[in-house]
């Protein structure tokens, strides 16, 4: 603008920069995919290394007779405590180049009674990339110990809510032994994810509960092999 005559120049408003946040990177979600195996402790038989080709993190029941360090080798991380039959039934096997465990520990699920022994609630710490996840196996008692259910559910919901509380992404892969356990799920504020089709016999047993912020697809049953149960495949996005 030219200044006119008799009039002062004409004067701009300062240079300011635009308020409000600094732009963020998009934060890297990191996808898994994982099992939940009830490996049939009634024989020696596993497939457990097959499974380990197509998978990350396996979350196993009943593997009191595989010795799965052993099996596994070094490639894998393995949280199984063979110190007891109990303690062996359920471990937490992930690849080592996908992700670390932090920490790692038992809770009790419930005590033993009704021919059962003791369940354990057997979970993992892992960190995948910059995410972490808790990942867990458990093995609720079957129909004939009903009796132990009440124990079992208020046990879990416990750790549910604790590991909820420390603000961790959370995947239990189960043997729930009933198909109405996305009600148990729902109550403590997770989901249940499980296929169509059944897992046991012509029951949808076996499945996941889950963080409701952890994306889950392909939910699948594998064929059976040596157990009577189809292992249970999903990938999910840890984000």
């Amino acid at each position: 603008m030219r200044p006119v005559v008799g009039f002062p120049h004409p004067t701009l408003p300062p240079f300011t920069l635009p308020h409000g946040p600094k732009h963020q990177p998009a934060k890297k979600s990191e996808t898994l995919t994982i099992a939940t195996v009830n490996d049939d402790f009634s024989d020696s038989k596993t497939r457990l290394k097959a499974l380990d080709k197509v998978t990350d993190v396996m979350l196993v029941q009943e593997a009191k007779r595989t010795h799965i360090r052993k099996l596994m080798g070094k490639a894998s991380g393995v949280h199984q405590d063979r110190s007891s039959e109990d303690r062996a039934g359920s471990a937490v096997v992930w690849d080592r180049k996908d992700a670390r465990a932090t920490r790692r520990g038992f809770a009790l699920a419930s005590a033993k009674g009704e021919g059962i022994l003791n369940r354990w609630v057997t979970w993992v710490d892992l960190k995948v990339g910059d995410k972490k996840v808790r990942m867990v196996s458990v093995h609720r008692p079957p129909g004939y110990a009903s009796k132990l259910w009440p124990q079992f559910d208020r046990n879990l919901r416990a750790f549910i809510k604790q590991t909820r509380a420390a603000k961790l992404p959370l995947v239990i892969g189960m043997d729930a032994n009933t198909e109405k356990y996305g009600r148990f799920a729902r109550s403590a504020g997770m989901k249940w994810h499980a296929p169509k089709g059944p897992t046991h016999g012509d029951k949808v047993i076996d499945g996941f509960i889950a963080s409701p912020g952890i994306k889950f697809e392909h939910v699948h049953r594998l064929r059976r092999g040596p157990s009577d149960h189809n292992p249970v495949v999903a990938d999910i996005t840890l984000r």
